[in-house]
């Protein structure tokens, strides 16, 4: 898996974009060198890989979806946005990381899309999971049917969890806001998905 630095626009002639939405801050966590605040420009949501490119700042991004383990809608200081984070361990080529080995083991990266119309979230979150479905995670399926007769814990029942792990579900729940599709939750999508679903109906 890889994510990417874009000097270019995508060539989008030969992408099948599913989504497309202009006015879009792009933030990332740890921030890329010189690149401390957002950048301005247009997200596309396309089958193969998920672009961002800024035409002011002539940069953009390009990730592979089975490198985001968690995308969500997030409403946190007042800035709505396309929450994800990447799997542990993948960074892009410029990022500020810790230069502690420990603390960089334990960093991920976050990337926020902010829409300047807050309205277009659903629909973003709706083409990026769209898109995601189209590329399992095929080592995490392998080992799934590796291990099917072993007892993992079901991450929508707390009294499974441990402190901590009922602590960053606790988190996650507070940051992200469950989408619908046509009045319905599409909590059949993923484990994560059924945790959001059942606090809200609490």
């Amino acid at each position: 898996m890889t994510v990417t630095l874009l000097a270019e626009a995508p060539p989008l002639d030969d992408l099948a974009v599913r989504y497309t939405e202009h006015n879009t801050v792009l933030d990332i966590t740890p921030p890329l060198v010189g690149l401390s605040e957002g950048i301005s420009g247009t997200l596309f949501v396309c089958e193969s890989q998920l672009y961002f490119y800024s035409e002011d700042q002539k940069s953009g991004i390009a990730v592979e979806y089975p490198d985001i383990i968690i995308h969500a809608i997030s409403r946190q200081s007042n800035q709505p946005c396309i929450y994800a984070q990447l799997d542990q361990g993948i960074f892009f080529p410029n990022q500020q990381l810790p230069e502690n080995e420990e603390e960089r083991q334990e960093t991920v990266t976050e990337i926020r899309f902010i829409p300047q119309d807050s309205g277009a979230l659903e629909a973003i979150y709706m083409a990026l999971s769209d898109c995601a479905a189209l590329h399992p995670d095929e080592e995490f399926m392998a080992e799934q049917e590796a291990y099917d007769d072993e007892f993992f814990a079901d991450p929508s029942d707390e009294a499974e969890l441990n402190e901590v792990q009922q602590a960053a579900l606790r988190h996650l729940e507070s940051v992200f806001e469950q989408p619908t599709r046509n009045g319905v939750a599409p909590h059949e999508n993923s484990q994560f998905d059924n945790a959001m679903d059942e606090d809200q109906h609490q």
